[in-house]
C-alpha cells in the first residue's frame, strides 16, 4: 500500500511538471523576417528597372553624368541590401540562442523523464492500476497513466522539433552570409565602376565642360538658396565681425580625417591644360566614415543634390553656412537643429565624384570662402 501511495505521488508530481512546461517557443523575430524579406524583393524590382535605365544611358556618352546618378543610386540600393542582410543574420542568430537553450531545457527534462520511468518500471502502472478502489476510480486512473505517457511522448515530440528548427536556422545562417558576401563584393565592383565612368568622361574636353557647367549651376543655386533663406530667417553676417568670426573660429573638422585631397581655388583638372574652380575643399575620408556638423546650426537642405550627389547644407549663426557633398547616406531632415560635432551622415562618393571623399565648403552670406583657415592641423594631399 505505501508502495502503491509512492508510485501514485511520482506520478502526480509528473502531471505538474507537465502543467509547468513552457509552451513551444516561437522565433521572436518572424514577422520583422517577413518584413524584411519584403524590402529585399521590392529592392531586387528596383535594380531590375535600374538595370534597364542604365543600359539604355550608357550607351550616350554625353549622358554619362545621368548613368553616374542611376549608378549611384543603384549602389544606395545594394548598400540597403547588406543592412537588411545584416539584420536577416542578427535575427537568425539570436533564432539559433534562443533555439540552443529551448534544446538544453528540453534535453534536461527528457532525461528527467527517463530517469523517473527507470525508478517507476512497467510493474509500478500495473501497481496503480491494481489499487483502484472501484470501476470509476480504474477508469481514472487509466486515463491519468495515457496523460503522464502522452506527456512523455510530448517531451520527445518537441525535443525533435526544436532541433529540427535549429538545424534550419543554421543553414539559413549560412546561405545569409554567403548572400551577404556576394552583395559586398557586387557592391565594390560597382562603385569601382561609377568613379571609372565620371573619370573616363572627366577626361574628355566634352565631358569636362559638361561637368563644369553643373558644378557653375550647383555653386549658383547654392548662393541663391542661402541668400533666401537669410533673407527670411534673418542672421547675415560681414566676414570682419567679431560675431561672424566667432562662429567661424568655432567650426570643427567634419570628420576624423585630416587629409585634403583637393584645395579651395583654381585647380587643374583632368584634361590637359585645363582648370577649373573649387567651391569648397575635399577632405580624403574612407567610405562610411562619419561626418560631423562643423558648428551648431539648421538644415536647410538634405538629400539628393544633383553633382554634389547626397549633400547637407546647415545655416549657422551671422551668415556661416556649411556644406557637405558626396555623401553615402544622410541622417539629418530639412528644418531640423543640429549640434556642433553631431553626425549627420556617411562618407561616400555620390554625384560627380571619382572617389570615397567629404566636399566640405564654408560660405557667408552665401558667398563661398576658404574653408582651410578653419581646419586646423590639415595634411596637405593635392
Amino acid at each position: 500500500m505505501k508502495k502503491a501511495k509512492k508510485i501514485w505521488a511520482g506520478i502526480c508530481a509528473t502531471l505538474l511538471l507537465t502543467l509547468a512546461v513552457a509552451q513551444p517557443l516561437e522565433p521572436a523575430y518572424a514577422d520583422t523576417g517577413d518584413e524584411l524579406e519584403q524590402q529585399l524583393q521590392e529592392s531586387a524590382e528596383r535594380k531590375e528597372e535600374l538595370a534597364e535605365q542604365i543600359k539604355e544611358v550608357e550607351a550616350d556618352k554625353t549622358r554619362a553624368l545621368e548613368a553616374k546618378a542611376l549608378l549611384d543610386e543603384r549602389n544606395i540600393l545594394l548598400q540597403q541590401e547588406i543592412d537588411t542582410v545584416q539584420k536577416q543574420i542578427e535575427n537568425t542568430e539570436a533564432s539559433i540562442a534562443e533555439y540552443e537553450q529551448k534544446e538544453a531545457e528540453q534535453y534536461e527534462l527528457f532525461c528527467q523523464q527517463v530517469r523517473q520511468e527507470e525508478e517507476r518500471g512497467t510493474v509500478s502502472y500495473w501497481s496503480v492500476l491494481f489499487n483502484a478502489t472501484d470501476f470509476a476510480d480504474l477508469l481514472s486512473r487509466i486515463d491519468f497513466i495515457n496523460e503522464i505517457m502522452d506527456y512523455s511522448q510530448r517531451i520527445i515530440d518537441d525535443l525533435r522539433q526544436t532541433r529540427e528548427q535549429l538545424d534550419t536556422s543554421r543553414q539559413e545562417l549560412v546561405k545569409q552570409k554567403e548572400t551577404l558576401d556576394a552583395t559586398q563584393q557586387e557592391l565594390e565592383e560597382q562603385i569601382t565602376a561609377a568613379a571609372q565612368l565620371v573619370a573616363e568622361y572627366a577626361s574628355t574636353q566634352e565631358g569636362l565642360e559638361a561637368m563644369q557647367a553643373e558644378e557653375e549651376k550647383l555653386f549658383k543655386e547654392t548662393e541663391q538658396m542661402l541668400k533666401d533663406w537669410y533673407a527670411q530667417n534673418g542672421g547675415t553676417g560681414d566676414i570682419d565681425a567679431t560675431s561672424t568670426q566667432e562662429v567661424l573660429k568655432g567650426l570643427i573638422w567634419p570628420s576624423n580625417a585630416r587629409y585634403i585631397t583637393d584645395k579651395f581655388g583654381w585647380r587643374d583638372a583632368p584634361t590637359a591644360g585645363a582648370s577649373t574652380y573649387h567651391e569648397g575643399v575635399d577632405i580624403g575620408a574612407p567610405y562610411y566614415s562619419d561626418v560631423y556638423a562643423a558648428q551648431s546650426g539648421t538644415v536647410i537642405q538634405a538629400g539628393w543634390n544633383g553633382g554634389y550627389g547626397y549633400s547637407v547644407i546647415i545655416a549657422h549663426d551671422f551668415g556661416v553656412a556649411t556644406l557637405y557633398g558626396h555623401m553615402n547616406d544622410y541622417y539629418v531632415s530639412v528644418g531640423q537643429t543640429v549640434s556642433r560635432g553631431q553626425v549627420i551622415g556617411e562618407c561616400g562618393s555620390t554625384g560627380i565624384s571619382t572617389g570615397p571623399h567629404i566636399h566640405y565648403e564654408v560660405r557667408i552670406n552665401g558667398e563661398k570662402i576658404d574653408p582651410l583657415p578653419y581646419l586646423p592641423g590639415y595634411i596637405a594631399y593635392w
